[in-house]
């Protein structure tokens, strides 16, 4: 690859029209849907459109992109969904549909915590 293909490059277009799109925690999912169910992500983003101070007390948002709704992922998947941002394979992966998730659960610090669980599609 060269290097303006490499580094020329705007915001990721998923091709999902996202504007009537609403906001979702993983818990509000798992809720909605039950345990178990398994979700299609169809992209991934970073929100870093916040005010300066909400930016230094809560940092960027990482957002995953479903087919009916936008779901705030936890901040500790930044590192995480920033390398997936910048690795063609992974994004190929996503936009082919073979990138799939279920909510999992963990207690941390008294409380019951959600993160994805990435599944690879068959």
């Amino acid at each position: 690859m060269s290097f303006a293909a490499k580094h020329n490059k705007g915001g990721i277009q998923w091709g999902v029209d996202t504007k009537d799109f609403e906001y979702f925690g993983l818990k509000d999912l798992l809720e909605r849907d039950g345990e178990g169910t398994e979700y299609i992500l169809k992209g991934l983003f970073i929100n870093r459109n916040k005010s300066e101070k909400e930016l230094k007390d809560y940092g960027p948002s990482v957002v995953a992109i479903l087919d009916d709704c936008l779901v705030n992922l936890p901040v500790h998947l930044l590192e995480e969904v920033e390398g997936i941002l910048k690795d063609e394979e992974d994004i190929e992966s996503i936009k082919s549909g073979m990138v799939h998730f279920t909510i999992r659960t963990y207690e941390s610090h008294g409380k019951t915590c959600y993160s994805p669980n990435w599944v690879d599609a068959e």
